[in-house]
């Protein structure tokens, strides 16, 4: 059942499965979903606790692209992008 919820829903949480399992009569702790999942091979991840830009950092990019916005095509062919391969 834990697989199946998470594998439906990825954001689930593991007290959200607490209480799941405690509806169907069943007591589990929180550690012991954690080893059952990862042994499914599923793993975890925790969401960020703080904003990835600051205000002011936010303004700043905004404030670039708005300098930049008519730009030359052959101007941004002299950048060079970040590509993952």
């Amino acid at each position: 059942m834990i697989t199946r919820t998470v594998s439906k829903d990825p954001r689930t949480t593991r007290g959200d499965l607490v209480n799941d399992l405690q509806r169907a009569g069943t007591k589990v702790t929180k550690a012991t979903i954690s080893n059952t999942l990862r042994r499914q091979g599923l793993k975890s991840c925790s969401a960020r606790r703080v904003p990835l830009l600051k205000p002011v950092h936010v303004q700043a990019r905004l404030k670039f692209a708005r300098e930049h916005l008519d730009d030359p095509e052959e101007d941004r062919e002299n950048v060079i992008w970040d590509q993952d391969d």
